[in-house]
């Protein structure tokens, strides 16, 4: 399944309780996506910019909170050798291996619970 997200495509697993995927039902169902902080790559050559509004300091790297063009944060994990200051934009792209994806709380609302 493709998933289209502000930084850009991925590909992942169906979320539950979605079995049949996009293709089949054709609803283009929303969900969450689950990005870690070292799927989001400081890179100086890309077009897509993020600002800096938190920093961490974590030895040999920099936890950077980012907020999108849309308002959104994401955690980005960055040598610590690119030392951004807060408010300035950097680059970014995705390097994601692994994507989690989860209904979101509109189909999340709808989803029956099983009792255990």
């Amino acid at each position: 399944m493709n998933v289209e997200i502000e930084l850009g495509a991925l590909k992942g697993d169906v979320p539950l309780p979605c079995q049949q995927g996009c293709d089949t039902c054709g609803k283009g169902c929303h969900v969450e996506v689950l990005l870690r902080p070292d799927d989001v790559v400081h890179d100086d050559a890309s077009a897509l910019k993020a600002e800096v509004v938190r920093k961490t300091f974590r030895g040999g790297d920099f936890i950077y909170t980012l907020r999108l063009d849309s308002g959104r944060e994401v955690l980005a994990l960055v040598p610590s050798h690119h030392d951004h200051a807060v408010g300035e934009k950097i680059g970014i792209r995705l390097d994601a291996d692994h994507v989690i994806t989860f209904p979101t709380d509109e189909r999340r609302a709808r989803i029956p619970l099983k009792a255990a």
